[in-house]
């Protein structure tokens, strides 16, 4: 800007010095000229001062002109990548929408809040997300069935809301499923481990009870940096009266041993409530326990 007014000052200058000379050059003219030829060039110099004043003049509009379209350019650059900012992060807020709901239905009651962690708490979203994980905590905490499809169109699965839906935490558990509608009870123990235990022996502890079964084959799977396995068995006499036990007991202590070691937890109240919510789910849609309910397990 102070560029721009030296300039004009140094223009004002310069008419003003032509201007002297066209006074100059009229007194000159006055004492040699006459009056015609005088008035003529007179005129000829003036439209050449203007001229030159135009030419200025339109010198500096193009300037100006010039700088206020940089400045122009400028925002315009702001304002586009303003705006491409402001769609990468709701298409960001949306993949976290996305993966919440899905972790939620997957069960992944952890990873929920991992995500919405570091979120604005006064955003639209982290109220949405906020209020789906605690309607989900509190469905679970009531209690009940839930009915699961599988890869087979003849399999369903009929798990308790408690019951974790993939093998990133400690569980364990009974289900039934429907297999052509028959109905088959199952008896599921499982763990999250940082490495391989290759479990082969299942201790249950129930207050002074013990009971222990042989795990001849186990699955096992890889889970973010660790890996999961699982005991997965039709309920028979041994592990219905284990669940018995459980039900009964006011401490059950599970143990898993394995090759490269042993791990220890106590059952947990939802556990513990979510076998007997299963039986009755169970009788209730046509089930028969009485081919379990035979010989005694033994007790060490």
């Amino acid at each position: 800007m102070q560029d721009r007014y030296k300039k004009v000052w140094r223009l004002h200058i310069i008419t003003y010095r032509f201007q002297f000379r066209c006074i100059q050059v009229t007194i000159m003219l006055k004492i040699k000229l006459t009056e015609e030829p005088r008035f003529v060039l007179l005129f000829i110099l003036s439209m050449l001062l203007l001229l030159i004043i135009m030419i200025f003049v339109n010198f500096f509009l193009k300037k100006s002109q010039t700088v206020d379209s940089e400045e122009d350019n400028q925002n315009t650059v702001v304002l586009m990548q303003a705006k491409k900012e402001q769609t990468r992060q709701k298409k960001a807020r949306q993949s976290v929408v996305s993966s919440v709901r899905d972790a939620i239905k997957k069960g992944k009651s952890l990873t929920p809040y991992i995500q919405i962690d570091n979120m604005d708490k006064d955003s639209p979203e982290y109220k949405e997300l906020k209020k789906m994980i605690d309607d989900e905590i509190k469905r679970r905490k009531a209690g009940g069935v839930r009915k699961e499809s599988t890869d087979s169109s003849k399999i369903t699965r009929y798990l308790d809301e408690s019951t974790p839906r993939d093998r990133s935490s400690d569980a364990a558990y009974i289900y039934f499923v429907d297999v052509s509608r028959i109905l088959i009870p199952r008896f599921c123990v499982q763990i999250a481990l940082k490495q391989h235990l290759q479990m082969s022996e299942v201790t249950i502890t129930a207050d002074s009870k013990t009971m222990s079964f042989n795990v001849p084959s186990y699955k096992s799977e890889n889970i973010g940096k660790g890996v999961a396995e699982w005991y997965d068995v039709p309920l028979d006499q041994d592990t219905y009266r284990a669940v018995q036990a459980i039900m009964k007991a006011k401490k059950t202590v599970l143990s898993i041993s394995g090759m490269k070691g042993k791990v220890s937890r106590d059952l947990t109240g939802d556990e513990i409530k979510a076998f007997q919510r299963i039986l009755d789910g169970y009788i209730a849609l046509g089930g028969s326990l009485t081919y379990l309910q035979v010989n005694k397990l033994p007790v060490h």
